[in-house]
This record gives structure tokens, C-alpha cells and sequence, in this order.
């Protein structure tokens, strides 16, 4: 067959932009004419005769002098950043409002009343995690502290930050102890870093949420970074088939594909429970520390060694949900993890997610996410 060539212009400093790669090589591997071609998200570097060769790109268009620069060479481009929205390009992104309700349905349930969001003024994948997240605690009746970077490019490509003194000043008014989401990774161990700064605790004092789950950022940071999950390997295989379609000339089904978080992956950062009654955190702390065992409201009551009626009428105030709603989404979080990270059959992945076997798990999670566990599987197995 003719050699199909694939522009990949983004950097590989980030773990979610390496993802991304995984999902493109996914579809690559069953296309033998292919060739990717890396190429530097620089417009100089759009000047390359190499680059001229290629009949269609996968970018990560996060300055308008890129965007020019691409337009200019007048061939499909599929873009995978959220930075600017107004750009014409057909983009396969994350959804960024459903990542700032992940983080604060987390935050909320760690039993938190003080919430803040750190992220930047002009990049829209940040204002829609900030308002995602906005959205959740003040339906609440919970105000957000906010601050907002100016800076135009958010993160370097090794992800590193500057130093900001105005974000330490804010950190230091904000009282305790506060919830943070952070808009990426990167700021997430900025911030956990100015709090050693400042002699605050996380996360005692100050629980910090980040996005991207970069191993090496979230590892880093001190204490380790909870973060949410992205779908990267399922965005790289949706652009490639995206960009496969724009290079035949195909039409597209949509020209702006939006795909859901994969799940809040637990560290130290936002280890805190912070409800004030204590059988109520209890309840809480055993349902976590039991989910994946095959337990019921009986056995968190006898743990608590509490009333029925009155644990269950705290716990609703206190987690806004029942202790049987918690007890479902502890299994179907333990289950998301299982299906995203191992290769275990269904029978073994219920069993130790709490369900009784394979068919609940099925139709717990239809019911509760609209897809089933080999859905699910499939979406975020790119790698293998």
C-alpha cells in the first residue's frame, strides 16, 4: 500500500502527551503503510522539507503562531490540546468539566467545607476544570477561593513551574483546612511545595488534587499527589482515526470529540478525613478500607458500633449521600481501577471489587456509568 505519513508535533516531556502516543501507535499498528514522524511543536520547525512530506498531522496546538503555522502547510490536522478553544481544527480533548466534578465529589467526601482552585486565566482546559469543579461544591451551598495564573503558556514541556509569589501570598489567606484542585499536575506540586514554605500540613491542612496522574510529577511532589486520570491513550487512537478519515476525505461524525475522565487515583496528598463526627468518619474510613470486600450497611453499622437509624441520617448529612450509596461507589471506583490497570477476568475483578460476581458488576455498572466493565476495559487497555 502508498506510505501514509503521520505528523505527531508535540513534546514527550509530559506523561499525558506519551498517552496520547500510545493510542496513536494502537491504531498505527494496524495500519502497515504508516510512519509517524515526531516533529517539535515549534513553528520553526513546521519549515522542515520532512514536514512538507507528511499528509496529515496529530498536534498539540497550544500557541497561535503554531496554529498559523499549520494552517499554512493546508493539510488535515486533527488537534489534541484544550488550550485554545477557538481554533478551527477538528480536536479530540478531555472533558474538562467532568474532570473538576471528579475532583470535588473527592474532595466533598473527604468531609471538607473549605475549597479552592488553582489553575489559569486564558487556557480554556483550565477554566472548564475550574468550572466543573465550581459547579459541584456551590450546588452545595460551598464558596471556591480562586486563583488564576496569567502566564500564556501554562508549563514548560518538562513540566516544571516559576516561582509565583502572589500564588504564596493566596495560600497563606485561605483558611483551614481547604480542599485544592489544581488545573494539572504540575501546579499540584507547586502548590504542595509552597505549602512547606508556608509550615502547612498536607494534607491536614491543605488537601491538594491534581490532573494528569504524571507518574513522575505525582511521585515528586511530598507528600505523593492524588490526581485525576486521563484519558490520553483513547484521545491518541481517536485523533489517529479522526486524521485517517480528514486525509480520505471522509465525513466526520462530529468535529469536536469530548471523552470523560478515567478516574481520581488516590495518593497522600488528599488522604484527610475531615468530618467532625466521628462515627460518621469511621463509617467512612471502613467503607475505603473495605472496598474491596463484599460488605453492607450491617457490617459499616457493627463496625461502628452505632445506631442504624441515626449513623445512617449523619452519614446522609455529613457525606450527602446513604451509607449503601457509599458502599456502591467505593465497589465501582475499586472495580474502575481494576479494569483500567490489570488484565484480571471479569469473575476475579468483581470478586475482589466487592460484587458477587461478574453479572452484578455488569449491571451495577451500566447502571451507574452507562457503559459495561468491557467497555470500560477496552477504552483505557490502549497500551497493551
Amino acid at each position: 500500500m502508498k506510505l501514509l505519513r503521520i505528523g505527531l508535533v508535540f513534546g514527550y516531556g509530559l506523561a499525558f502527551y506519551r498517552d496520547i502516543l500510545h493510542g496513536v501507535k494502537t491504531l498505527a499498528a494496524e495500519r502497515p503503510h504508516w510512519v509517524l514522524t515526531p516533529i517539535a511543536p515549534d513553528r520553526r520547525a513546521l519549515n522542515s522539507p520532512l514536514v512538507k512530506t507528511q499528509h496529515g498531522f496529530i498536534a498539540h496546538v497550544f500557541t497561535r503562531e503554531l496554529a498559523a503555522g499549520l494552517r499554512a502547510l493546508h493539510k488535515p490536522v486533527v488537534n489534541v490540546s484544550g488550550v485554545l478553544p477557538e481554533l478551527a481544527f477538528p480536536r479530540v480533548v478531555v472533558d474538562h468539566r467532568a474532570v473538576g466534578r471528579l475532583a470535588a465529589e473527592h474532595l466533598l467526601e473527604r468531609g471538607l467545607r473549605h475549597f479552592a482552585f488553582v489553575g489559569y486565566s486564558e487556557h480554556a482546559f483550565s477554566v472548564g476544570r475550574e468550572a466543573g469543579f465550581r459547579d459541584e461544591i456551590e450546588r452545595l451551598g460551598h464558596p471556591v477561593a480562586v486563583f488564576r495564573d496569567r502566564v500564556r503558556r501554562p508549563g514548560e514541556l518538562n513540566g516544571l513551574w516559576r516561582w509565583n509569589p502572589s500564588l504564596l501570598t493566596w495560600l497563606k489567606s485561605l483558611p483551614t483546612p481547604t480542599g485544592i484542585l489544581t488545573s494539572n499536575d504540575s501546579q499540584g506540586v507547586q502548590v504542595s511545595e509552597y505549602c512547606r514554605h508556608l509550615g502547612l500540613h498536607v494534607p491536614d491542612q491543605v488537601a491538594i488534587v491534581g490532573v494528569d496522574d504524571d507518574d513522575l510529577l505525582c511521585d515528586l511532589a511530598r507528600p505523593s499527589l492524588s490526581s485525576v486520570q486521563l484519558p490520553g491513550p483513547r484521545i491518541g487512537y481517536e485523533a489517529a482515526v479522526m486524521l485517517e478519515r480528514l486525509i480520505r476525505r471522509q465525513r466526520l461524525e462530529t468535529s469536536r470529540l469530548e471523552l470523560p475522565p478515567v478516574r481520581l487515583v488516590v495518593r497522600q496528598s488528599s488522604d484527610i478525613q475531615a468530618i467532625a463526627d466521628a462515627d460518621v468518619s469511621a463509617a467512612v474510613r471502613y467503607i475505603r478500607d473495605h472496598a474491596g470486600e463484599a460488605i453492607d450497611v450491617g457490617d459499616v453499622v457493627r463496625a461502628v458500633a452505632a445506631s442504624r437509624r441515626s449513623l445512617e441520617r449523619r452519614f446522609r448529612h455529613h457525606v450527602q449521600r446513604g451509607i449503601g450509596q457509599e458502599i456502591r461507589r467505593a465497589h465501582l471506583e475499586r472495580a474502575k481501577a481494576l479494569l483500567a490497570d490489570t488484565d484480571m477476568p471479569m469473575s476475579l475483578v468483581a470478586m475482589r471489587s466487592g460484587f458477587t460476581d461478574s453479572r452484578q458488576l455488569s449491571i451495577v455498572f451500566r447502571q451507574e456509568t452507562g457503559s459495561t466493565p468491557t467497555h470500560f476495559r477496552r477504552q483505557h487497555r490502549f497500551r497493551d
